[in-house]
């Protein structure tokens, strides 16, 4: 597979996951708020901007921290590259240059829902009716995984795209563990409880968690449950053991070594951490050194399989 048309399968299938998640913080914050004191909403809101990395340029334009100015910034700001409109479209944009590699059908319900989102007034509907355009956003991209894991070949195009949905997954996670739980939970207040709920709805695992055997219904339980669950699919050990398997398939005896290698190491820095250090204070600076360590994956990832010939020619001249 070209390795330009490798990049793109893998930035679609970050920019779809993306925009998931995106929907789904909004939606678990915009409603935890419902039931907060008016003095949590600018935390509330400076927190999800912290999870998503978007601190920076939110505060690069004069903007209040209420919820009409970070839903609209995240929703559907053109100039934020985050926003769950410019995430759809770079899915789309990907995906339609890779018209030759793709079903019929998953381009069919990425063209469709950005033409959906494309006919809204988006930021009229986040705010009438918030539920209605999260769940919309939400139930697509989970349409879109859908549609191409029945409808594509377990080929390159496939895995790279899977392999692009994973690291986006694996990275949310982890900020959403370092943001919300990295300083020891208040157990004896009544926020405590609905900050951690909270935190599980944004990761899809509330009732997966529920159902779950032999875990602490408290911070510290889903803490490790997002973290090194084995069955839970956006889990961060479940997200770097797939990515790896992924990587193997993709690379060979020559191709692929760092980034296998890379992926090695941090699924079993998760697989063997200490989740009882983790508990009393070090999740911080392990959510830190994941965070350094996806950034590296990424490049690596971009080294070895999206500019190859580059890399080589750079390494013939010593520059790397």
């Amino acid at each position: 597979m070209l390795a330009r048309l490798a990049e793109n399968m893998y930035w679609a299938g970050r920019y779809v996951e993306r925009a998931e998640n995106t929907a789904r913080l909004l939606d678990v914050t915009y409603h935890g708020l419902l039931e907060s004191p008016p003095a949590e909403e600018a935390t509330a809101w400076a927190d999800l901007l912290s999870v998503l990395t978007l601190e920076a340029e939110f505060a690069s334009a004069p903007r209040d921290l209420t919820a009409r100015s970070v839903t609209r910034f995240l929703v559907a700001e053109p100039a934020n590259p985050g926003s769950i409109q410019s995430s759809v479209e770079a899915a789309r944009e990907n995906v339609r240059s890779l018209r030759e590699e793709v079903s019929t059908e998953l381009w069919e319900a990425v063209n469709g829902f950005y033409l959906e989102l494309a006919g809204l007034d988006l930021v009229g509907e986040a705010r009438r009716q918030p539920y209605v355009l999260y769940g919309l956003v939400r139930r697509q991209c989970q349409a879109i995984s859908g549609v191409a894991d029945e409808t594509m070949p377990r080929r390159d195009g496939w895995r790279f795209l899977v392999l692009g949905r994973q690291v986006e997954r694996v990275i949310m996670t982890t900020r959403l563990l370092t943001v919300y739980f990295g300083q020891p939970a208040v157990a004896d207040t009544p926020l405590a409880f609905h900050s951690w709920v909270g935190v599980l709805k944004s990761a899809a695992a509330l009732e997966a968690f529920r159902r779950a055997e032999n875990v602490r219904v408290d911070p510290v339980g889903a803490v490790e449950y997002l973290l090194t669950d084995d069955d839970f699919p956006r889990s961060v050990l479940f997200c770097l053991r797939e990515a790896e398997e992924l990587a193997a398939e993709l690379g060979d005896e020559r191709v692929g070594i760092d980034t296998r290698r890379l992926l090695g190491r941090l699924r079993s820095s998760v697989e063997y951490c200490d989740l009882d250090a983790l508990a009393t204070g070090g999740l911080v600076a392990f959510g830190q050194r994941l965070q350094e360590g996806f950034i590296a994956l990424h490049d690596t990832l971009a080294a070895e399989f999206f500019r190859p010939a580059l890399q080589r020619r750079l390494r013939v001249l010593g520059r790397v």
